[in-house]
């Protein structure tokens, strides 16, 4: 894809700084003015939208200011884009020229198209005039035009220059001596000041997404996000299970604010919504998370970026899996650079959609739906997708050796072995249904019971709960197998929240809350346990409570073939050496034969497994057919003394 004018692709240096090629990563400095241009063209006022009844010019500056909503910060205003074509229309334009007695009365007409449209390759000055009119000083517009601006020149910025402050535009060549001489003579500097705030509020960046692109967009501190804040989430502790938990794995450390974007300022379709023929929701209530780096420093920006980004440059992973794993990842929609002149200084942001919580959330707040029969059908459904999202994900990560005094140990750990529910995010559709996405590792922090010291009990920052024992092995393997296990534990818990409520996924927590004898002092809820810090992986195994729970599942009434099955399939996941756990890929298959099965027999998901009412012969067929190719009742593959 060339370069957009308005947008510059990454230079080579650039491209690498980031790992992922100049071809993904988009720069766009002109706040997305060629990207609406190219959606809607020069108007859309008079094209796809009926035009206001046009005002006088003494009007126009109340027909404007009435538009005019707040932004991200409340004492920040924009001119939303469909409002602004509505108002400063073709017919607007031309009803306020014959009181524009800068221009000679024979070209009115063809200087308000000129305004409206542009002309023989200039871009429109409507924005220009628009920003005029709201000084008072309309007449201007002449002087401007023939000093060379144009709506491309916006937003203004002032320059120190002798003793007094000078306009520039975004054109490093352009003086715009002209104009600046009429504004001194014809305004004060409180005038000249609302001047240059006015083309910030009008140029309210247009955002836009595309399958194999990701926009990033510079913009300048005055800048205005056209963004109507509803929450702000900031100082979120990921230790504390009662507020804020669905937003820890967007804001485990920066601050996250929940925003409505104007329908008119954004255009996204991701390679997921392109994949399944949908684009984004445009309604007015569509929520959107806009997380704020606390980190302004770029190397951290960019780690986020690389990590967020990889699945728009995957070469080697199944078509199929991809258009399954992509539906259930959290992608990022744009992200956004604010460049502070004064100051030298950069703010950094990401943008997702909204989600309704986290898993924890979402097993605390829907418990109603656990005495729907037909939920494990969606439970396939939805673990079947987040396997294909973790499969995805391990397609593009390798294995990493570390120990826990190594220097990168923290930053591996953010990026393996972190899954949990926390950073399972969960949404309600329109329809009702449960959909499940898995927040990239780049971005989530995990949210589980504080390791304490078994004498005083009082937290440190390090977290416990779903990792695997390679943690804790010295010269342990970080791999893909990390993340099999900790997955294993949250389907585990999934299972427990479905058959018993989600009293007992903390009840058992409780249970597994024992010291660890590797490290003397300190009691977890881990799911193994380390005979001594001198272990290999070897010498982990699971915590009998671990055992017990799970034989305990098994005799729930409620427990059906397709939850006995997920159990034994959870054993396998769980195995302390990562060398013996299921593969990804296999795990993948499973789920897919699970979900399949779910799909075409009922039975199959209600009713006691132990009964006998599984239509055995049409189950069998299908899990045979499928890549899985598995018995419906199979062993797993260490025995845990079933009395079936």
């Amino acid at each position: 894809m060339a370069p957009e004018t308005g947008s510059a692709q990454l230079p080579q240096g650039e491209a690498s700084r980031f790992g992922l090629g100049g071809d993904i990563v988009v720069i766009v400095e002109d706040r997305g003015e060629q990207h609406y241009r190219n959606d809607f063209g020069a108007l859309s006022a008079d094209s796809a939208q009926k035009p206001r009844e046009p005002v006088s010019l003494k009007q126009l500056p109340d027909a404007l200011a009435r538009i005019m909503p707040e932004g991200l910060n409340e004492s920040v205003a924009y001119f939303p884009r469909k409002e602004l074509d509505e108002i400063m229309s073709l017919s607007q334009i031309t009803k306020i020229m014959p009181e524009l007695e800068c221009f000679d009365d024979q070209d009115k007409a063809e200087q308000a198209d000129m305004i409206c449209f542009g002309i023989n390759g200039k871009p429109p000055c409507r924005k220009l005039l628009a920003a005029l009119v709201g000084i008072q000083c309309a007449r201007l517009i002449k002087c401007a035009m023939d000093d060379g601006m144009r709506d491309d020149c916006l937003p203004l910025w002032f320059e120190p220059r002798d003793q007094a402050f000078f306009l520039k535009c975004q054109n490093q060549d352009h003086v715009h001596s002209k104009l600046n001489q009429a504004l001194s003579d014809a305004t004060t500097p409180l005038l000249r000041n609302a001047l240059k705030q006015s083309t910030h509020s009008l140029t309210a960046p247009y955002l836009k997404q595309l399958p194999d692109k990701h926009f990033h967009y510079v913009l300048d501190h005055g800048d205005k996000l056209p963004m109507e804040t509803l929450q702000v989430l900031e100082n979120l502790n990921t230790n504390d299970e009662d507020k804020n938990a669905g937003y820890v794995a967007l804001g485990g450390f920066g601050k996250v604010y929940k925003v409505q974007i104007n329908p008119s300022h954004y255009n996204f379709v991701s390679a997921a919504d392109s994949r399944s023929g949908d684009t984004v929701s445009k309604t007015p209530q569509k929520c959107f998370a806009l997380k704020k780096l606390n980190d302004n420093k770029l190397e951290v920006f960019e780690e986020e970026l690389k990590s967020l980004l990889f699945c728009l440059h995957h070469k080697f992973v199944d078509e199929q899996l991809l258009e399954e794993g992509q539906k259930h990842m959290s992608h990022v929609r744009a992200s956004f650079e604010i460049r502070n002149k004064t100051n030298s200084t950069t703010e950094y942001f990401f943008l997702f959609d909204w989600q309704d919580g986290n898993l924890s959330e979402f097993w605390r707040n829907e418990d109603k739906r656990r005495n729907d029969e037909n939920h494990p059908r969606c439970m396939a459904q939805q673990i079947f997708g987040l396997a294909a999202a973790l499969q995805c994900v391990h397609n593009d990560r390798t294995a990493r050796q570390c120990s826990p005094r190594a220097q990168n140990y923290y930053s591996v750990y953010g990026r393996h072995g972190d899954l949990g529910p926390s950073n399972i995010l969960y949404s309600i559709t329109e329809r009702g249904e449960l959909e499940l996405k898995l927040a990239d590792f780049g971005l989530t922090q995990l949210h589980s019971r504080s390791s304490r010291t078994f004498d005083n009990k009082k937290p440190t920052h390090r977290t416990e709960t779903y990792r695997g024992p390679e943690f804790d092995i010295k010269d342990g393997m970080i791999s893909r197998a990390t993340d099999i296990f900790s997955f294993g534990c949250v389907i585990l818990e999934y299972i427990t929240w479905y058959l018993l409520g989600n009293d007992a996924v903390k009840g058992f927590s409780d249970t597994r809350f024992k010291p660890e004898p590797h490290r003397p002092g300190f009691a977890t809820d881990t799911y193994f346990s380390i005979p001594s810090k001198l272990s290999t992986i070897d010498d982990a195994v699971l915590k009998p409570q671990v055992f017990e729970h799970i034989e305990n599942l098994n005799k729930n009434p409620r427990c059906s073939w397709y939850l006995h099955q997920m159990l034994e399939l959870v054993v396998q996941m769980l195995n302390p050496n990562p060398q013996k756990r299921i593969q990804s890929s296999r795990l993948t298959k499973d789920l897919h034969a699970f979900r399949e099965t779910c799909n075409v027999d009922q039975s199959y998901y209600t009713g006691y497994w132990k009964s006998g009412s599984l239509n055995v012969s049409f189950t069998f067929c299908y899990l045979c057919h499928s890549e899985a190719n598995f018995p419906v009742s199979r062993k797993p593959s260490w025995d845990l003394h079933y009395t079936a």
